[in-house]
């Protein structure tokens, strides 16, 4: 904490000239009529004692600067995040909307600018945004009193973990019948996904499943999900054109579950993003899911999530997270997108290596780097 005196005639002046330099967040510690000699004789003035944390907005500035602005100023960044972290509905959210936390105070020693700068660091190596950033120092200021070296990692996980929303798969055995498209951009691992959630659906929750595979464009995609169906002994059917999709989901009315494995479109094409649509919009879909690679960069993540919004997709599925190298694109694409993640896959085994959602999983794996 910065201390220091101001003196004037009256306290409003006295408050003036702490605010002028200390800021806004200065505050007085105490205040005292004192006898000061003028020109004019001795008279009595006003004296305050004040103070400012200066460590924690010293951590915040440097955060600005280390990080490279991109695009809007990012005063506004921020606070655009903060109204999409207040705004985000409830209902795909496993912790609170808003990161306010309000843990016990204690009596340990209060957290220093350098262990604080350790973690601002990791996060920066992660590659978390920089509004992201900023957010979570601001709520760590706001709640210092709390804060210990014992504790500050919980703290920024918990913190991280409430930008984070979920959400799960339900479907009733012998329901209405329930149809999930994937889609994407090419080799992202749509296909291995697809494979993996028809294999938990038959033998965990036994389910009649089929797959309609649209991805006539692939070079081996029909062959790779032929030998997946005939292994895991799963109904699967092929299209070729939009209008022969009623007949499949037709041909599928004894299943309770139906996957529709989608060609990978390069997110700028938005002429064979348009005839992705065909094939999915002629039939109902209930639910559509958007693979994104883990190893992306934020901006590649950011712009796929923005141009496949024409599907209308109700989630995102992060693949190849054992490939991945950091993990703060993650937290970043589900915060801008406002989109809940629904799941995680770590590998190409089928059907072991997905990972149903969980918010503070992924808090954790941006802290540690590891997904474990």
């Amino acid at each position: 904490m910065k201390v220091k005196k101001f003196v004037a005639p009256t306290l409003k002046e006295a408050t003036a000239l702490m605010k002028k330099e200390l800021g806004n967040d200065a505050f007085i510690l105490s205040t005292r009529v004192i006898n000061k000699r003028t020109d004019f004789g001795i008279q009595k003035h006003f004296e305050i004692t004040s103070g400012v944390e200066e460590e924690l907005d010293l951590v915040l500035a440097e955060v600005e600067n280390q990080i490279p602005k991109h695009g809007s100023s990012f005063s506004d960044e921020l606070r655009d995040l903060q109204k999409r972290v207040i705004g985000t509905p409830s209902k795909n959210r496993n912790h609170n909307d808003s990161i306010v936390i309000t843990p016990k105070p204690n009596n340990r020693t209060q957290i220093s600018s350098e262990k604080l700068k350790e973690y601002v660091d990791k996060l920066i190596y992660q590659e978390v945004s920089k509004p992201i950033i900023k957010l979570i120092v601001n709520q760590i200021k706001k709640s210092s009193e709390f804060i210990n070296p014992s504790n500050i990692e919980d703290y920024v996980i918990t913190a991280l973990s409430s930008l984070i929303t979920t959400t799960s798969f339900e479907i009733k055995k012998r329901g209405k019948q329930k149809i999930v498209a994937v889609v994407g951009p090419t080799g992202v691992g749509k296909t291995t996904c697809i494979a993996k959630l028809a294999a938990i659906s038959k033998i965990l929750n036994n389910l009649k499943i089929g797959i309609i595979s649209i991805d006539t464009y692939r070079l081996g995609a029909i062959d790779q999900l032929r030998i997946f169906s005939e292994v895991s002994n799963i109904d699967m059917l092929v299209a070729y054109e939009p209008s022969e999709m009623p007949a499949l989901i037709k041909k599928f009315s004894d299943k309770d579950l139906i996957f529709i494995d989608t060609a990978g479109r390069a997110q700028r094409n938005i002429k064979e993003l348009e005839k992705t649509r065909e094939f999915l919009n002629i039939v109902k879909v209930d639910e559509t899911y958007l693979a994104l690679s883990a190893t992306s960069s934020t901006k590649n993540l950011n712009d796929v999530a923005k141009k496949f919004e024409l599907f209308n997709y109700s989630a995102i599925v992060v693949t190849k997270i054992d490939e991945g190298v950091v993990f703060g694109n993650i937290l970043n694409v589900i915060v801008n997108s406002q989109k809940p993640l629904i799941y995680l896959t770590n590998g190409q085994v089928i059907p072991d290596d997905i990972i149903a959602a969980d918010s503070d999983f992924v808090a954790k794996m941006v802290i540690t780097g590891n997904i474990s």
